[in-house]
């Protein structure tokens, strides 16, 4: 016969390094003799592959396949001994692969870039191929160095190390780290970094004996832990002094302590901690580096850090919350167990007894495990008060208080502009100049936000300068074409701040005055809010002139008057015109009276309030009846809530307007009892009662929005109704809700009145209120007959 076998040998190596094309002749039947010895694949690579591969014709990647013939023909070529030899470009492609270790990468994901100094399945995820990189730019959320979830598959520099999915790992370019290395001349003609050559071999990774990984992990370790720096670490850190001198004193303690354990003196020390503070304060990286810390100087053994919070400690079941918070301590022995929101792990003020029983276990293994775990417990400073008074042991058992202040002003803006550089943006040279930067940290994140995220806060307005500055070079390239290098990752000023509303700001202020005027009656307090916003105007025209404005300028005030002359509606409109003008940023109105700011438990009524106080933020909160707040000498509820009400009026003045509203004697009463009223409440508008013809003016408008008219004898009617409430001129007469009352019995009287007659009824019965509409509110006020 003279068919001819072919076979067909695995061809690459980790980078895709086709095997020599001599080693993948098959003979033809009855040339067995002829067959040499197949040599090992070192020497075979050494004496038949000293030609350089065909190059690729446009590829992907260098490593990639070569395009196949034009004919199948080409494939398999015939030798002069009868062989049939597969040619490398058919070979190639079937073993190719997409990124190899040694080639920078980009993660498709968050656009990082690096070396890839692993590939190949995980534990952590679940037996998937992922690709380990080390980065160029140093990660700040994170202090990986190749180790993740316990696993280690390289090592670099801490916060340089980051593992992805392999599908999103984009080639870029081949290592360009020099060194020399003939798997990598044999793959595309460049050289291998000499770091990379021991890891990749011809028959691919070659799997190395763990006690020699061990070995070298430990070295390695060993050298971090010798050049662990504390004063260079903390350089690093932004604000918090009080905790860095905590930290340096955690220092001082642990080499004096170990000097005097070599002279037999006991002195151990407690090291769990607590930290306290508003989110976005570092606590978390704090944390990471207290644990760095303990591990150079030997207190601790691995130094790892696990993070953890109620939902990882407190289980569906009794009994299983212990074994949940035991094995937590376990997990982090050797190292720190941080536990954040720690608060939360009993619930104050009801039968938790799953968050007790973590709680109880927590100060046993913490005891238990005094010299081999670090516990931190990691909230906010009340919270956390309430919180230690749950176990009488956790105060004794965490000594070490870390207390994380908020950021300052200018301590935001250096954390902007090291945010900014981390994300491979840069900043306009403008906003680098003097105190451009403080400026607008100050324009942009209102000081009663930056308890609630500090440095998070920051990072959320890079984000949104990036999306802006996104959005705005995708126009010019729609302009332009093209657009400069730099201009791509520069952020401006007008980045940072919201578009200028300019028209659209305009309009809405016309409109919150048109709402205004549209009022019936209240002639001076009309003109009292026009001349507000005027004044609010001119502040901020003084200051874009470089000139000194009100800056003092309190926006509280105080509305007294009887009820149903229109406070609640024109605070509204007040807000309104606030938000156009930019003195607020929602504009949104938060009614509440003393029953939504006092509790009926001890402790509880301050927390109510500022709760109350926190959902109005960014607008006004107005509460009504506020002489109510507090009914007498002894009413200690009360007066909590009066109290905190103020301070927080005092802590959120530049986020939040609060109007006290009532009756005038009772206003002047309660700003007489309280000296804070009477300082931070300084405009007072009162409302005048409306006369008989305003009455009617509002009836008329009411009548109108509901399609509905009034016979001429029924106007009469009204017009001595209206003239009778004026005469009153009490409190009880309702004002615009005595007119709106007065319609509505008007309305089941017509109701009643209709409902009498046969037949379909007309549209105009339909709308046509009668003077018989009116008489029983007439007979009531012994206006019968006029």
């Amino acid at each position: 016969s003279n068919r001819k076998r072919v076979t067909f040998m695995p061809t690459t190596g980790s980078r895709g390094v086709p095997r020599p094309a001599g080693a993948l002749a098959a003979r033809a039947p009855g040339a067995a003799a002829a067959r040499k010895p197949r040599p090992p694949w070192n020497n075979e690579f050494a004496t038949d592959n000293n030609a350089a591969p065909p190059k690729p014709a446009g590829p992907a990647h260098p490593h990639a396949g070569v395009p196949e013939g034009a004919a199948a023909a080409a494939r398999l070529a015939p030798t002069n001994d009868g062989y049939v030899q597969e040619t490398l470009s058919a070979t190639l492609p079937r073993f190719q692969r997409a990124v190899h270790v040694g080639d920078r990468i980009r993660d498709r994901h968050s656009g990082r870039t690096g070396i890839c100094l692993y590939l190949g399945p995980a534990d952590f995820a679940r037996g998937r191929e992922v690709a380990g990189l080390r980065l160029d730019t140093k990660r700040t959320t994170t202090d990986c160095d190749g180790k993740y979830r316990g696993e280690r598959y390289f090592r670099c520099t801490p916060g340089h190390g980051l593992y992805i999915p392999i599908d999103d790992a984009e080639f870029l370019a081949l290592g360009a780290d020099g060194g020399t290395g003939e798997q990598a001349q044999a793959a595309g003609g460049r050289p291998l970094p000499p770091h990379l050559a021991p890891l990749l071999e011809r028959g691919g990774p070659k799997a190395r004996d763990p006690s020699a990984v061990a070995a070298e992990d430990e070295a390695a370790e060993a050298v971090e832990q010798a050049n662990f720096d504390l004063e260079a670490e903390l350089e690093r850190v932004i604000g918090l002094e009080a905790v860095k001198e905590m930290l340096r004193s955690l220092q001082n303690a642990a080499v004096v302590q170990r000097r005097r354990s070599l002279l037999g003196v006991k002195d151990a020390r407690t090291l769990h901690m607590l930290f306290l503070g508003n989110p976005g304060t570092g606590k978390t990286t704090v944390a990471r580096l207290v644990a760095r810390l303990f591990k150079s100087l030997g207190v601790l053994k691995k130094g790892q850090l696990i993070e953890v919070t109620r939902k990882d400690l407190i289980g569906a079941h009794h009994g299983e919350t212990a074994q949940l918070t035991s094995d937590a301590v376990k997990r982090a022995l050797g190292g720190v167990l941080f536990i954040d929101e720690a608060y939360a792990l009993r619930h104050d003020g009801s039968s938790d007894s799953a968050g007790q029983e973590c709680v109880n276990t927590l100060v046993k293994e913490s005891e238990d495990h005094a010299g081999e775990v670090v516990i931190i417990l990691a909230g906010y400073g009340k919270e956390m008060a309430a919180f230690l008074s749950s176990n009488s042991g956790l105060a004794s058992r965490f000594p070490n208080v870390f207390a994380f202040a908020d950021y300052s002003v200018d301590e935001l803006a250096r954390i902007l502009a090291e945010l900014t550089a981390v994300k491979g943006f840069s900043l306009e040279e403008s906003l680098l100049e003097g105190d451009s930067l403080t400026q607008l940290v100050a324009r942009t994140i209102k000081p009663a936000e930056v308890p609630k995220g500090n440095g998070r806060l920051v990072r959320n307005l890079v984000e949104r300068a990036i999306a802006r500055q996104t959005d705005r070079m995708f126009g010019v390239l729609q302009d332009a074409g093209t657009v400069a290098h730099g201009a791509l990752t520069t952020l401006t000023e007008a980045d940072f701040e919201s578009p200028p509303s300019g028209a659209k700001s305009e309009e809405n202020l016309a409109a919150a005055f048109r709402q205004l005027d549209a009022i019936v009656g209240l002639g001076s307090v009309k003109t009292f809010v026009r001349q507000l916003a005027a004044q609010m105007q001119l502040n901020a025209e003084r200051r874009e002139a470089g000139m000194k404005a009100a800056a003092d300028t309190s926006l509280h005030m105080m509305f007294v008057g009887n009820p149903g002359t229109g406070k609640t509606s024109v605070a509204r409109i007040v807000a309104a015109i606030y938000k156009a003008m930019g003195l607020l940023r929602l504009g949104h109105l938060v009614e509440v009276d003393r029953s939504a700011l006092v509790a009926g438990y001890a402790g509880q009524t301050a927390i109510k309030t500022r709760q109350l106080v926190e959902s109005a933020l960014g607008g006004m909160l107005f509460v009504d009846e506020a002489y109510a707040i507090v009914t007498d000498e002894r009413d200690h509820f009360g007066r909590e809530a009066l109290d905190t009400l103020i301070k927080c009026t005092e802590d959120f003045r530049d986020d939040l307007v609060v109007v006290l509203a009532g009756y005038p004697d009772e206003m002047k009463r309660l700003a007489a009892s309280n000296p804070g009223i009477r300082s931070r409440f300084a405009t007072t508008i009162s409302f005048p009662d409306y006369t008989a013809e305003e009455l009617m003016a509002i009836t008329d408008a009411q009548l109108a929005d509901e399609q509905l008219v009034i016979a001429l004898e029924a106007r009469a009617s009204l017009g001595s109704i209206f003239r009778a409430m004026v005469a009153v001129r009490d409190r009880e007469c309702g004002n615009g809700r005595a007119v709106r009352n007065l319609l509505e019995r008007a309305k089941r009287e017509q109701a009643l009145r209709l409902v009498g007659l046969p037949g379909k009824k007309s549209k105009e019965q339909l709308m046509l209120l009668l003077a018989d509409d009116f008489a029983p509110v007439l007979g009531e006020l012994g206006l019968a007959g006029r």
